[in-house]
């Protein structure tokens, strides 16, 4: 039996046809830089336009829009953005959208960020001030921008698993922004200098109640994304590895890996070969072998691919 799978490999019957994770996942980069483009032109516009009322209608210094975490959250955003695309971009060649661990570590904290204001918008602003909520450009800033960045974030393979930890790291700046405005509102007073109560966090409860409870909504909306995050990951997983049978001997996992480095070599040239080091890693893992055990292989179907084609 193994005999006949590796005439049948070298006869190149299972290596083109096989759907291997790096061919399944190309359209996510597409997704993610579609959602990328889109983000930072809309919140480009939302900064942009809060800047203008601030300074046109509400006579005061164009930074004082910065006091709104809507404004905070989306400059966040499109840094965040502005940082994934060119992975994006790389992912659409490699066929996978893959970031460093501390770019999806700041992506989540931003996806967070924009996505508690949502959160608030939609279940608190709307009821109270629908015309601040939607209102021109507020409609972008508030839905529109959170759910295009919730849509690439979700779109990144990264293999990682967010944790407890990063869940907390991520409602940092809320966090911070939270500390800020209780000093300013609380402690200062607007009559003092300080900000409005542009949230009204003094009026339908005591601030030792709301704060931790916005609080408590912030992490909640952390762990619900990451739940999801994860949730793909596995199943992308899950995915790769429902061709590979969990009882398979060493002899196959090597044919695999072989396989595997055909097909990337068949869609490649020389100057733009992309080794998945983490897929391989994680079927060395899988099957209790050693990471050189699955990297020969993959090398030599790479390397025979490339030279067959030149």
């Amino acid at each position: 039996m193994k005999n006949d799978m590796i005439s049948r490999l070298i006869k190149n019957e299972t290596v083109n046809n096989r759907e291997y994770m790096v061919g399944l996942m190309r359209r996510h980069s597409v997704t993610a830089l579609c959602c990328g483009l889109l983000t930072l032109a809309l919140a480009f516009y939302a900064i942009t336009a809060g800047v203008i009322k601030t300074i046109t209608i509400r006579n005061e210094n164009g930074f004082y829009s910065f006091i709104y975490f809507t404004m905070l959250s989306n400059t966040l955003a499109a840094l965040s953005v502005a940082f994934t695309i060119p992975f994006a971009v790389e992912g659409i060649r490699k066929n996978r959208f893959t970031v460093p661990g501390w770019t999806a570590i700041f992506h989540f904290m931003s996806t967070t960020c924009i996505t508690v204001t949502m959160v608030f918008v939609l279940a608190f602003m709307s009821w109270v001030e629908p015309e601040d909520a939607f209102g021109g450009a507020n409609l972008f800033a508030h839905v529109f921008c959170p759910l295009l960045i919730l849509t690439l974030f979700l779109q990144m393979e990264t293999g990682h698993i967010f944790t407890l930890r990063d869940r907390l790291i991520s409602i940092i700046p809320f966090c911070i922004y939270m500390t800020v405005y209780y000093y300013e509102v609380v402690l200062v007073s607007r009559d003092a200098g300080g900000w409005p109560d542009i949230y009204h966090i003094t009026e339908y409860a005591p601030p030792f109640i709301a704060i931790p409870l916005l609080l408590l909504i912030a992490f909640g909306t952390s762990s619900a994304i990451a739940a999801i995050s994860n949730l793909l990951t596995k199943r992308w997983f899950a995915k790769m590895f429902r061709y590979w049978d969990e009882n398979a001997d060493p002899l196959e996992v090597r044919i695999e890996a072989f396989g595997l480095g055909r097909m990337i070599g068949t869609n490649a040239e020389k100057h733009d070969v992309y080794i998945p080091f983490d897929l391989l890693e994680f079927l060395a893992k899988k099957y209790g072998l050693k990471d050189k055990d699955v990297m020969k292989p993959f090398m030599k179907g790479l390397l025979d691919e490339l030279e067959r084609k030149h």
